[in-house]
């Protein structure tokens, strides 16, 4: 039985797609390897080959025409067999000893969602930082979101902490855009309706790699790609009415991350300091008023969103700032 399936999405990852896999092969038969080499120019194809060749009954190694990281991640969906699904990027890695652990315990759990930490690790020579859980979730027991506790500011549950079971993703029929951005945010969130139960592992799992120019939580890209936050942000907060979740916690956690989404989406529009920045911002606004307009209600001016979103220079100021601050508590970029 395979527990883990495991989709690394690749393009033009020659120079580290390496390091990434041997860490993930550690696993042996009781995990599945699906590497999605997504339109790559250099070698990155072959040596996904190369990987399946070696390990047939763990690799598999697929090809397609460029679809951007959510069609890797689509692409690893149509294909996993394991109980678990995992997306892991190509320039990431996971911790031996973390994973290890992981390997014991999951044979006893069959919660629709496993949480651990991860890990933020730079190449600057910043000291690593850890996103722990250990505060929200009670350690190694399933639960139910009613069982969760107040996350802290620096906390948000992201695709290095989740681990959904499969049956769960195929359940809400996940289908991520092409060619867009930061749509980890829409692989998050459209599974929390249906996930009904939760275990938390204390464990440093996942080493989430911050250092090279072209990555896209880099502030240069941000600027450039800010249409892409924007459309997740609205595609998230108009997907669900929340009124409807019966679970006034996991309600709450939506909501939070309805506010986490469009804070950043305001802030990305504001980062280039134009008017079509400005302009975006408020568009994005008037789209959620018109889409969810009882979530509008709930957060347009009672919410952190409500500080960034402020009209004229103060407005920009204090988008800017707060996004400086967030930079340096949690150092993300």
């Amino acid at each position: 039985m395979k527990y883990i399936s495991f989709v690394v999405p690749c393009f033009n990852s020659e120079a580290y797609m390496e390091h990434c896999i041997d860490t993930l092969l550690l696993g042996k038969e009781d995990v599945e390897v699906i590497i999605v080499d997504d339109g790559s120019t250099d070698n990155t194809g072959k040596i996904a080959d190369r990987y399946q060749k070696e390990f047939p009954t763990i690799v598999k190694a697929i090809h397609q025409e460029n679809g951007g990281h959510g069609e890797g991640i689509n692409t690893g969906l149509k294909h996993a067999k394991g109980k678990y699904f995992k997306v892991v990027d190509s320039d990431d890695w996971v911790d031996k000893k973390a994973y290890l652990t992981l390997l014991k315990k999951i044979k006893k759990i069959d919660s629709d969602l496993i949480v651990m930490n991860y890990v933020y690790t730079y190449t600057d020579g910043r000291k690593d930082q850890t996103i722990s859980f250990k505060n929200v979730f009670p350690e190694g027991k399933e639960c139910g979101w009613n069982s969760t506790k107040r996350f802290k500011t620096t906390q948000y549950l992201s695709l290095h902490s989740l681990m959904y079971k499969k049956s769960v993703l195929d359940q809400c029929d996940i289908k991520l855009p092409k060619h867009i951005f930061y749509e980890d945010n829409l692989f998050i969130y459209l599974p929390f309706p249906y996930t009904k139960t939760i275990t938390y592992l204390n464990l440093d799992f996942y080493r989430y790699f911050i250092g090279r120019a072209d990555q896209s939580v880099q502030e240069p890209q941000m600027i450039k790609r800010s249409h892409h936050q924007v459309l997740v942000s609205k595609t998230v907060c108009n997907q669900y009415d929340l009124e409807k979740i019966e679970d006034k916690k996991l309600r709450k956690m939506m909501q939070r991350e309805c506010v986490f989404l469009m804070t950043i989406g305001v802030v990305f529009s504001r980062l280039a300091r134009t008017e079509e920045g400005e302009k975006q911002y408020k568009e994005l606004w008037k789209e959620i008023k018109k889409g969810n307009p009882a979530l509008y209600k709930k957060i347009r001016y009672t919410s952190m969103a409500t500080w960034v979103s402020l009209p004229g220079k103060v407005g920009r100021w204090i988008a800017l700032s707060g996004y400086r601050f967030a930079h340096v508590l949690v150092k993300f970029n």
